[in-house]
């Protein structure tokens, strides 16, 4: 990953060579170190993550009311 760096005013990932960042047009003076990067890894890990659990929690409700529907269902049958 040595060809990326964190713009030091947004924080978002930025190609070394980039004189601006893109996303917010700040001159890229220095390059970001690792501990940067680091935090802007860990910070996409948890927000992926926090996705992936609203995902599921998302299918659980969705089989929840499935559920419902083949109990109803069911009751009719008898």
């Amino acid at each position: 990953m040595d060809f990326v760096c964190v713009c030091n005013n947004c924080r978002k990932t930025i190609e070394k060579n980039f004189l601006y960042c893109p996303w917010c047009g700040k001159e890229n003076a220095e390059p970001g170190d690792a501990s940067v990067l680091e935090h802007v890894f860990s910070q996409l890990e948890l927000q992926q993550e926090n996705d992936r659990n609203l995902r599921v929690k998302k299918i659980e409700n969705k089989i929840a009311e499935i559920e419902r529907g083949l109990d109803g269902f069911l009751k009719m049958e008898k």
